[in-house]
């Protein structure tokens, strides 16, 4: 009995427990993140070449209007570590958007093969562009 209760306890907690929204979850820069993250659900897995390249150009227009903006996290850094960053910033944003443009290409082309080892690169640069540019929530 107590293997059943236990689970359920922490699930029903987990569920009405409050959600803390972070500062930075409302930035111009995580909107842009939050339409590159469904854009990017949308095709990862994605069979029609058709919406899959529709995806994949949502995608691409996220990160374009992302590439200007800059993390809160190096908002607040020193001059010469946030010029930096910056610049590291848009050269992962600007990598990322070229192989959105070879995901597009792919679903064109109709090869699913090469969509999901662009999609796996993408997952790997995703974990390290948060790994890099997002603090850590307390």
């Amino acid at each position: 009995m107590k293997k059943i209760i236990f689970p359920a306890i922490l699930l029903a907690a987990s569920v009405l427990a409050p959600v803390q929204v972070r500062a930075q979850d409302d930035t111009p820069l995580a909107k842009e993140m939050e339409k590159l993250d469904d854009a990017y659900k949308g095709f990862r897995k994605e069979t029609d070449p058709a919406k899959g390249a529709a995806s994949a150009r949502e995608a691409q227009e996220a990160v374009l209007k992302a590439i200007p903006l800059i993390p809160s996290m190096l908002e607040k850094a020193p001059a010469d570590v946030k010029e930096k960053g910056v610049a590291a910033y848009r050269a992962q944003m600007g990598k990322l958007f070229v192989t959105l443009c070879e995901v597009e290409s792919a679903f064109i082309a109709k090869d699913l093969d090469k969509v999901a080892t662009l999609v796996d690169s993408i997952k790997g640069s995703k974990k390290e562009g948060h790994d890099t540019f997002m603090e850590e929530e307390e």
